[in-house]
C-alpha cells in the first residue's frame, strides 16, 4: 500500500493492537495531519475527509486559531474520545477508521455512511486485520488465496447484491453505513448505524421552496468538496449529474480566483456501439454545460489514445483486487485519472451517483404512494400526472397490473436458460454448481431488470452494491495521488432528497423534474430535456477490435487456466468477439462489454491467481 502515502505516514503497537496510517495531503489541514492518534480514550487512525469539519470544531470549542492547525484526523479522535463505539452518527464525509478503547480492550472498525471510504478485513485463528486496500490483507503470511465463487458468479451476471464478499474468499468488505466492535473472543456486535428508509416527508407550501431548499444544500456539498491545497477538477459528462456538480462548483471556484478544469472522455475512434436513444460522444453537450458554467473552466477532452482494453481492466484488477462488471469502462477512467494526476489536480469532483439522488426520476406511482399510505401524495401525482388523461390511467392503473405479465415474456423471449445468459458469460455448470437461481430468488433480485411500478425502487439504489462503486473511486483515486469526490452523495444532501415527496421528483410526464427546474438558469436547455442519455465507451467495439490479436491470445491462455473454464463459458467469448468482427452495431458491443470484456475481467483475475501460486 505505499502509494496511499506520498506525504508520509504512521505506526504504533500496544499491547494487542497495531496501527498504521498512510498520508496525501490534498488539503490545508492535512500538513498537521500526525496518525495514529493518542487521545484519551485509546488509539485512533483514520481515513477522513469531514463535510461537518465546522460543527465538530465547535463541538470541541475548538478557537479559530486552532483550528487551522487541527487535522480531520485528530477531529475523528476527539469525536471517538466523546462517543466512543457510537461516533460514526456524528462524522459526515468520506471516512474509514479504527478505534481502539484501551480501557474495555474492544477495536471498533466502521465506514462512513454512503461507503465513500473503502474498509477491508479478515479474521484468522485469534487475531482481525483490516485496511483500506485488500493489498495488505493479502500480504499478511499464512493466509489462503482463494477465488470465492459467488462473488465471480455475481460480477459476470451484474448482480451487486451480496457485495460484503471480495474476489478472495474469507476477505470480506466492511459494507456503507456498517460499524462493528471486536474484543478478545472476536466480533462482539455489528450493527448499521445509517438507513436511508423510514423518513418522514416534507410538506412546503410551494414548488420553489423544495428548489430553493434544493438548491441550498447542493450548494454547500459542492463547496464542502473544494477544501484543497492543488488545483480542482472535475469529470464531465454530456448529463445533469456531473454537469450540475461543473455548473456550482466553478462559481463557487471562481469567487476565490480560482480554475475548474473539467474532463470529458471522448470517443477516439466511430461511436458505433451508441443506438438511436444513446448519446455517443458526449462533447458538444458537455462543452455547452461548460460554457455556461463559468469562463474560468477549462474543458478537456481526453480520448485515452494510448490506452487499451485490456491495459485498462489489468489496471483496475491491479487496484482492486478483484474483477468488476464496469470492464468497459475502465480504459477511460484510468486516462482520466492519470491525466488529472499529470494536470496535478488535488481533488477531481464527480456525479457518479447523481441518478441515486440529485437527479432521481421519481416513481411517479399514485399507487405506490397509497399503498405507502401517503394519500397527499397520490393526489398530487394525479393532479400533476400526464397531460393527456389516458396517458395517466395507463401508467398508473394499467402498466402496474401488466408488469407481472410483461416481465413473464421477457424471461420466455430469453429462451430456455435463465435470463442472465443473454447477458452473461457465466458457465451454466457453475450457475447450477452454485445455486444461482435459488440465491436470486431467495434475494428478490430479477435477473431482467424489471422493476415493478408497485415497489419502491428508490432503496434498491442503497444496497450494497453503492459501497462498491463508491470505494472503487477512492481506491483509484489513492493510486494515482488524487481525490475523487462526489457531491451528490454529500449526507445531508441526501437526507433531504429522501424526504422530498415524488411528486416533486415526476410531474406531467417528466422524470427527475426537480433537477430540471432547479437548474433552469444554471444549464443549457439541451442538457436538462435531452432525451438521449450518454454512453461513454461507445467506441469500445472498434477498440476490441483494434486489440483482436491480443485478446484472442488471452483466451488462448485462459484454456490453459482450469479456473478460467469452470466459471466461463469460453466459447462463447470467441463467438461474441466473431460476431463482433463481423459488424459492430449496438447490440454487438454490448454483448462485448456484457460478456467478452467482464469474462476477460474474471478471467484474467483468475489466471494472475494461479500464475500466484
Amino acid at each position: 500500500m505505499a502509494y496511499y502515502g506520498p506525504d508520509g505516514g504512521g505506526s504504533v503497537l500496544e499491547g494487542p493492537l497495531g496501527l498504521g496510517h498512510l498520508l496525501l495531503q490534498t488539503n490545508p489541514y492535512d500538513a498537521c495531519e500526525s496518525q495514529p492518534v493518542r487521545g484519551e480514550r485509546g488509539l485512533v487512525v483514520s481515513a477522513a475527509r469531514l463535510d461537518n469539519r465546522e460543527e465538530l470544531l465547535e463541538t470541541f470549542r475548538i478557537s479559530s486559531e486552532d483550528a487551522t492547525t487541527t487535522s480531520d484526523g485528530q477531529l475523528v479522535s476527539l469525536a471517538f474520545d466523546r462517543w466512543g463505539d457510537e461516533v460514526s452518527p456524528h462524522l459526515q464525509g468520506d471516512w474509514a477508521l479504527a478505534g481502539w478503547d484501551r480501557r474495555e480492550r474492544r477495536l471498533l472498525l466502521a465506514r462512513d455512511a454512503c461507503g465513500n471510504a473503502t474498509l477491508y478485513f479478515i479474521e484468522g485463528n485469534g487475531w482481525i486485520a483490516f485496511a483500506s486496500s485488500l493489498k495488505a490483507l493479502l500480504a499478511l503470511p499464512n493466509v489462503a488465496r482463494e477465488p470465492d465463487p459467488l462473488r465471480l458468479a455475481q460480477v459476470l451476471v451484474s448482480w451487486q447484491h451480496d457485495a460484503e464478499r471480495t474476489a478472495y474468499k474469507g476477505f470480506r468488505r466492511l459494507m456503507w453505513a456498517q460499524a462493528m466492535t471486536v474484543g478478545c473472543q472476536g466480533v462482539l456486535r455489528r450493527w448499521q448505524h445509517w438507513s436511508p428508509l423510514g423518513r418522514e416527508l416534507l410538506a412546503y407550501r410551494r414548488d420553489e421552496d423544495y428548489e430553493e431548499a434544493f438548491l441550498e444544500r447542493y450548494g454547500r456539498a459542492v463547496k464542502s468538496c473544494l477544501r484543497s491545497q492543488q488545483p480542482v477538477a472535475a469529470t464531465l459528462s454530456g448529463g445533469r449529474d456531473s454537469g450540475s456538480v461543473a455548473a456550482l462548483a466553478a462559481p463557487l471556484l471562481a469567487s476565490q480566483g480560482r480554475d475548474l478544469t473539467a474532463y470529458t472522455s471522448v470517443p477516439l475512434l466511430p461511436p458505433d456501439g451508441a443506438g438511436h436513444a444513446r448519446l455517443g460522444d458526449e462533447w458538444t453537450m458537455a462543452h455547452a454545460t461548460a460554457g455556461m458554467a463559468g469562463a474560468n473552466v477549462r474543458h478537456r477532452a481526453v480520448d485515452a489514445a494510448g490506452y487499451g482494453v485490456l491495459q485498462g481492466i489489468e489496471h483496475f484488477l491491479q487496484i482492486h483486487d478483484g474483477p468488476s462488471h464496469a470492464a468497459s469502462n475502465q480504459f477511460w477512467l484510468q486516462a482520466i485519472a492519470e491525466t488529472a494526476a499529470r494536470d496535478g489536480a488535488g481533488v477531481v469532483l464527480t456525479g457518479a451517483l447523481g441518478n441515486a439522488g440529485v437527479s432521481w426520476a421519481g416513481s411517479g406511482s399514485a399507487l405506490l404512494a397509497l399503498r405507502q399510505g401517503r394519500a397527499s401524495v397520490a393526489w398530487q401525482l394525479l393532479l400533476h400526472g400526464e397531460r393527456n388523461p389516458w396517458l395517466t390511467v395507463k401508467r398508473q392503473v394499467l402498466k402496474p397490473l401488466l408488469h407481472h405479465a410483461r416481465s413473464s415474456w421477457r424471461r420466455m423471449r430469453s429462451g430456455k436458460g435463465s435470463p442472465w445468459q443473454a447477458y452473461s458469460a457465466l458457465n451454466p455448470r457453475m450457475a447450477v454448481e452454485l445455486d444461482l437461481e435459488g440465491r436470486m430468488l431467495a434475494a428478490g433480485f430479477d435477473p431482467t431488470f424489471a422493476l415493478s411500478p408497485l415497489e419502491d425502487c428508490w432503496p434498491r439504489f442503497f444496497l450494497p452494491a453503492w459501497g462498491v462503486a463508491a470505494g472503487m473511486w477512492s481506491e483509484l483515486g489513492a493510486r494515482h495521488r488524487v481525490s475523487f469526490c462526489d457531491p451528490t452523495v454529500h449526507l445531508p444532501l441526501l437526507e433531504f432528497l429522501l424526504r422530498v415527496p415524488d411528486h416533486q421528483f415526476r410531474r406531467a410526464g417528466q422524470t427527475s423534474s426537480l433537477m430540471r427546474r432547479a437548474f433552469r438558469d444554471r444549464l443549457p436547455a439541451a442538457v436538462l430535456d435531452g432525451s438521449r442519455k450518454g454512453l461513454q465507451a461507445a467506441d469500445v467495439g472498434h477498440r476490441v477490435l483494434q486489440e483482436r490479436a491480443a485478446i484472442e491470445d488471452c483466451l488462448d491462455s485462459l484454456d490453459q487456466v482450469p479456473l478460467a473454464g469452470e466459471f466461463l463459458d469460453l466459447p462463447l467469448l470467441r463467438r461474441v468477439l466473431a460476431d463482433l468482427a463481423v459488424k459492430v452495431t449496438p447490440e454487438t458491443t454490448a454483448r462485448a462489454g456484457h460478456m467478452l470484456l467482464r469474462g476477460l475481467s474474471v478471467g484474467l483475475f483468475l489466471r494472475n491467481l494461479t500464475q500466484e501460486d
